[in-house]
């Protein structure tokens, strides 16, 4: 640091940059951690898997597409269960996250809990990557993304697959 610096440091009572930096940004994470935390205990989600989750993409539903995201979301889940939380985001977040939002208009007229269980289960992982959840954490909850997918195989006709 340069004698400038340091003289304009004791100045503003000796705290550097980088420390009112980093208690800033705690700040957000709590603020943002608290939220999340209110909004999942609370057991609501606010409405938003009321209705079907929005399309994305385009997705084929067939048994041949409920084995591909099948052997998709294991993949995510082996990354994630290794702690690589950068090749998972990348492998969830394309067709296979496609996947779970087109499939839900076909399961919601089959069986709409089991649409809505899904949909709650697709919101906590899509939060929990940007959100810095753990790897394990992340890795349980698209375990239940795909058991679910498994179950709406079964409910639209489907074998399940896995």
């Amino acid at each position: 640091m340069t004698r400038r610096g340091r003289a304009k440091q004791r100045r503003r009572g000796g705290v550097p940059d980088w420390v009112w930096g980093l208690g800033l940004g705690l700040i957000v994470v709590i603020a943002v951690g608290g939220f999340f935390f209110i909004t999942e205990s609370g057991g609501d989600d606010g409405g938003t898997c009321d209705q079907e989750l929005p399309p994305l993409g385009s997705s084929e539903i067939s048994q041949s597409a409920f084995d591909e995201e099948d052997a998709a979301l294991t993949r995510v889940i082996s990354m994630l269960n290794v702690g690589d939380r950068e090749g998972a985001q990348s492998a969830f977040f394309g067709p296979a996250h496609n996947f779970t939002h087109n499939v839900d208009p076909p399961v919601r007229q089959k069986d709409q809990a089991l649409a809505r269980q899904l949909c709650e289960a697709i919101v906590i992982v899509e939060e929990g990557f940007p959100l810095g959840l753990a790897s394990s954490q992340l890795a349980t909850g698209m375990q239940d993304v795909q058991n679910l997918i498994r179950d709406s195989a079964e409910a639209l006709g489907y074998q399940r697959p896995g």
